[in-house]
């Protein structure tokens, strides 16, 4: 089974900073033994923003060093690579109509759309809430 990684998930198992950084890491490590991990260029992106920004970490990440970390994860043996296409583009427009989704919704419907689209319905996430209105995801809280 490939479980989606959201960005959260991402930004506390890359950066010692982060306030959940070894329960990530330990859940995904153990995780990891019956699991691959989806990750969509998205949640990368969101996650070099995140954590070299000095409003969200008192000390974060040079912006060298989050690509670094980045390309680790991006390259990392149990990661499935899963690109958005045309198509998913369509799906997030179909999502946001017809479940009346604002302007802070779109990123994490094109992520449970892109993972959808990849056959990927559960993602680890710290927010359970952000999926809750996709019947079609399943979440997973790494705290929990």
């Amino acid at each position: 089974m490939t479980l989606g990684l959201d960005t959260d998930v991402a930004v506390n198992l890359l950066f010692e900073g982060a306030s959940a950084h070894r329960r990530v890491r330990d859940f995904l490590h153990k995780w990891s033994r019956t699991h691959s991990f989806g990750l969509a260029p998205q949640v990368i992106f969101e996650f070099l923003h995140v954590v070299t920004d000095p409003k969200r970490f008192e000390t974060p990440l040079p912006m060298t060093e989050a690509l670094e970390r980045a390309r680790e994860l991006w390259r990392g043996a149990e990661i499935v690579r899963v690109m958005p296409t045309s198509q998913t583009v369509m799906r997030v427009f179909e999502l946001m109509t017809s479940l009346g989704l604002g302007r802070k919704r779109i990123l994490d419907t094109a992520l449970a759309a892109t993972y959808e689209a990849a056959g990927i319905l559960s993602i680890a996430t710290l927010n359970r809430r952000d999926f809750q209105v996709f019947d079609f995801v399943e979440t997973v809280d790494p705290l929990a």
